[in-house]
């Protein structure tokens, strides 16, 4: 029969429970990236552009309408003729779209 060390069995459930956590937030980014993505290609659609490439960028916390918030910014290759490359910031809170800026670009 064994007997069980209380201790050993909290650091289990606390090892446990943190390796569910890394693994939650692991599949919320993967979300949240593939969320950017098809929002940046729908975006770069809609202003008739050419998508070429999404990359996550930085995260941030702040305020916003007085409330505390986790950002993402991503950065966006599109062309918009062609030949010239040019790098759009996207930002998501969670899986919101807050923002899509577009620095100046060659028609």
């Amino acid at each position: 029969m064994l007997i069980h060390n209380k201790g050993v069995m909290m650091d289990f459930v606390w090892l446990l429970l943190l390796g569910m956590a890394f693994v939650y937030a692991f599949l919320l980014q993967r979300k949240q990236d593939e969320t950017a993505i098809k929002l940046a290609k729908h975006l770069c659609k809609q202003q008739e552009l050419q998508f070429l490439e999404c990359a996550r960028g930085t995260h941030q916390f702040s305020k916003l309408d007085n409330r505390w918030r986790w950002f993402t910014s991503y950065q966006v290759d599109f062309s918009s003729d062609g030949e010239s490359r040019y790098q759009a910031e996207l930002r998501l809170s969670g899986l919101r779209y807050l923002s899509f800026q577009l620095p100046p670009y060659r028609i």
